[in-house]
């Protein structure tokens, strides 16, 4: 009876690795996929997931010095750092990978202090002192982002949320009506 459990389990574990998709068009001209074979329908070979690990990277920088510490605590006066847009968790779809990124600074930024903006717990592009970012290249898939505001030495004055995003391409007819 086990044996007959295992076997079973074994199939209900495997079963989703072979799943099928299939492509067929209907009398009207209308393509088609689904998971369940049509008469002549095509098999589709879906390519193989893309996963990517990024490294973890500390998000803030250690400061050894006690001296330093106090110093950091008396000149660092930001009080609140958002990441307004994109909103956590939303979808974004652009064929180019293009993310527009708005930030909420209390209270305005310093001259001598700038932005990070990280992706993935990796800085993306150079600081620059505006809040707001136009990100280029971003691959499909979920991505993290956080900002921080580093001084002129480079230490983390103030780091802000992480929200996630999906980017993901434009979807095929997107916009049209069915008839």
């Amino acid at each position: 009876m086990i044996r007959t459990y295992l076997i079973l389990w074994i199939i209900f574990l495997a079963n989703p690795m072979y799943a099928a998709v299939y492509k067929w068009t209907d009398s009207n001209g209308n393509v088609t996929f689904s998971d369940k074979p049509h008469e002549g329908a095509q098999q589709i070979e879906l390519p193989k997931i893309q996963r990517f690990s990024s490294p973890a990277v500390p998000l803030e920088n250690k400061i050894e010095d006690t001296d330093d510490v106090e110093m950091e605590s008396t000149k660092n006066p930001y009080k609140k750092l958002l990441i307004v847009e994109p909103q956590d968790q939303v979808t974004i779809r652009n064929a180019q990978g293009v993310v527009n990124v708005k930030l909420e600074l209390t209270p305005k930024l310093k001259p001598s202090d700038a932005i990070q903006l990280l992706m993935d717990n990796i800085a993306f592009g150079e600081p620059q002192s505006a809040t707001n970012f136009t990100m280029q290249g971003v691959i499909r898939g979920s991505h993290t982002l956080t900002a921080q505001v580093v001084d002129k030495k480079g230490r983390i004055l103030k780091t802000s949320d992480s929200i996630t995003i999906f980017m993901m391409p434009p979807r095929i007819n997107m916009g049209k009506p069915n008839t």
